[in-house]
């Protein structure tokens, strides 16, 4: 009797434990204020943990439900911080250190119980939920290694800072770095509602985020310079020598600046991976590949 009890209170400790969160440490300096996401409204609603896309295209984070039974889980974009996924799953907890995308940005694949290789697989495009064996995720069936759950994070070049407000537990507030935070304007909503790429997040002199279309990639793989938002943007296949290594490119004094894609930035792209080139964030526009892929079908 005494070995089960000390085994149940062993097993509520431990729980408890890789429940708590780490220390948010902000940036002292350096960064401003960007965006606010507000998560669901009811009030027991708390952000409980958070993670951003290894390929640099989405933000998950995870709320407390109404219930201690379930939770709720919604994945955001990136820079845009649109939510693209929300879910409410039967499951006390989400163990979102232990959860993947996969290469596609199609899944995720989400760890439901701290101690075993437990998954769900969602399809972000059509909702459908379905439990699978570890074998099944892009990561395998790699040991189980509980850990303090996050409520902070930094994107791709250390460019943005996302954590769960301190006063407003139901929040998320993201920071920019200083040389490229835009202020907001009047304009805003506007230029979201048409449709103007980009219209918040970038300023040829400041920087910013850059979305690229696939059409637009095979611009640049024809050998058409394209500008996206006031950048021109080039591709030069002969930027990498025979050795593998990046020729140095430089402007000119006097001459407009201009990005450079090696190959390496072409397949990144392909690959939906987000890349930092000296002030920007470079992406594929996920919104311009899904809905060119559904033409196709």
């Amino acid at each position: 009797m005494k070995k089960t009890i000390i085994i149940i209170i062993f097993s509520v400790v431990s729980t408890f434990l890789f429940s708590q969160t780490q220390p948010i440490n902000k940036p002292e300096k350096g960064y401003r204020f960007q965006h606010r996401i507000k998560g669901p409204e009811y009030k027991k609603s708390k952000v409980l943990e958070l993670m951003v896309d290894e390929y640099g295209n989405y933000l998950v984070a995870t709320f407390r439900g109404e219930k201690a039974s379930f939770n709720y889980l919604i994945v955001y974009n990136l820079y845009t911080w649109e939510e693209k996924y929300k879910i409410k799953l039967n499951d006390n907890r989400c163990e979102l250190y232990n959860s993947t995308f996969d290469e596609s940005g199609e899944y995720f694949y989400v760890n439901y119980d701290i101690y075993r290789n437990k998954f769900k697989k969602i399809n972000l495009k059509s909702g459908e939920l379905e439990e699978v064996d570890c074998q099944q995720t892009p990561k395998g069936c790699s040991k189980i290694e509980p850990q303090i759950y996050k409520v902070d994070a930094y994107t791709v070049g250390d460019n943005y800072y996302i954590y769960r407000d301190e006063k407003f537990l139901n929040y998320l507030k993201v920071l920019v770095k200083k040389e490229m935070y835009i202020p907001k304007d009047e304009s805003e909503g506007e230029n979201m509602r048409k449709g103007i790429k980009n219209a918040l997040f970038l300023d040829p002199k400041k920087g910013g985020v850059i979305q690229i279309t696939p059409a637009e990639i095979r611009e640049l793989k024809a050998g058409n310079e394209i500008t996206v938002n006031a950048v021109p943007i080039f591709y030069d296949e002969t930027a990498i020598d025979e050795n593998g290594n990046v020729k140095p490119y430089e402007i000119a004094e006097g001459e407009l600046f201009k990005i450079r894609f090696t190959q390496t930035e072409i397949e990144k792209l392909e690959k939906k991976i987000s890349f930092v080139y000296e002030h920007f964030v470079i992406k594929l526009d996920l919104d311009a590949f899904e809905e060119e892929k559904n033409q196709k079908q």
